[in-house]
């Protein structure tokens, strides 16, 4: 944050409110354009791994192995999802807007006092609108293919027998690990510059762990897009609510050992 964002004195130009409120909604707008570019990757991937995947493999390896089975498919399909988050971070807008394309990590830079209180709701709206954005451009682009079997606009769901308390368990504790994470990185000048790469890596590991599990999302709006165009909305509110819960937490514990540390000095 500059000064014009710490405090609300007026300037040359005129009042500093309206000048911060144009920041807010051209960092709003970039989010915009950065989660619905994230999504049509993870659209992409999903149509062209898990989409040429044959129905039969979900449950027996075929002529192929490892490789025609969903687990397989995954160990592709997440280092393209993780490192995505990494470019999307390391490229010019993120680097405007800190790449959160995700509304536990714009809560999460909010408490960890990197983004204003007044970006947080006009980022959110900003992510949820690109994932839908970035779903139906997948769809425009890929054909049909995209919301048949297989791809279902690329939606998670869980396994069978996981509930949706496990399912809340997982997607809060992946997101307290990656925003705890994170907020190491922001405190730290000499950690920060491997925050992106360590965030991506987090964000693979979690989805080849959980992918077949849990669906492995860790980003409310990676599944809000899908399930919403897909029809596929009984396990979207933990999908949307558990990341948050885990961000949470993992600001308060970061929060507090980084307090706790500057008293002691």
């Amino acid at each position: 944050m500059d000064a014009l964002d710490r405090v609300g004195t007026p300037t040359a130009s005129g009042p500093a409110e309206p000048l911060a409120w144009r920041r807010t909604l051209h960092g709003a707008a970039l989010e915009l354009a950065l989660t619905t570019a994230m999504l049509f990757v993870v659209v992409t991937a999903t149509r062209w791994l898990m989409g040429t995947l044959h129905p039969a493999d979900a449950v027996a390896h075929a002529d192929g192995g490892w490789w025609n089975t969903p687990h397989g498919r995954l160990l592709v399909l997440a280092p393209i999802a993780g490192y995505t988050i990494t470019a999307i971070m390391l490229s010019p807008w993120g680097r405007r807007t800190g790449g959160h394309v995700n509304p536990a990590i714009t809560l999460a830079m909010w408490r960890y006092g990197r983004t204003p209180a007044r970006d947080v709701l006009p980022f959110v709206t900003a992510q949820l609108a690109g994932s839908v954005l970035g779903t139906l451009a997948g769809r425009l682009v890929w054909g049909g293919v995209v919301a048949g079997p297989g791809v279902d606009y690329a939606a998670v769901r869980p396994a069978a027998d996981w509930s949706w308390a496990a399912v809340a368990a997982v997607e809060a504790m992946t997101m307290f690990g990656i925003v705890g994470v994170a907020g190491i990185g922001v405190s730290s000048r000499r950690l920060g510059p491997f925050t992106p790469w360590a965030v991506g890596t987090l964000i693979a590991a979690q989805i080849i762990a959980f992918g077949t599990l849990s669906g492995g999302v860790a980003n409310p709006v990676r599944q809000f897009g899908p399930a919403v165009l897909a029809g596929d909305t009984p396990f979207l509110a933990v999908y949307l609510l558990a990341p948050l819960l885990g961000a949470l937490a993992a600001t308060t514990v970061v929060n507090h050992f980084t307090r706790t540390r500057r008293a002691d000095r």
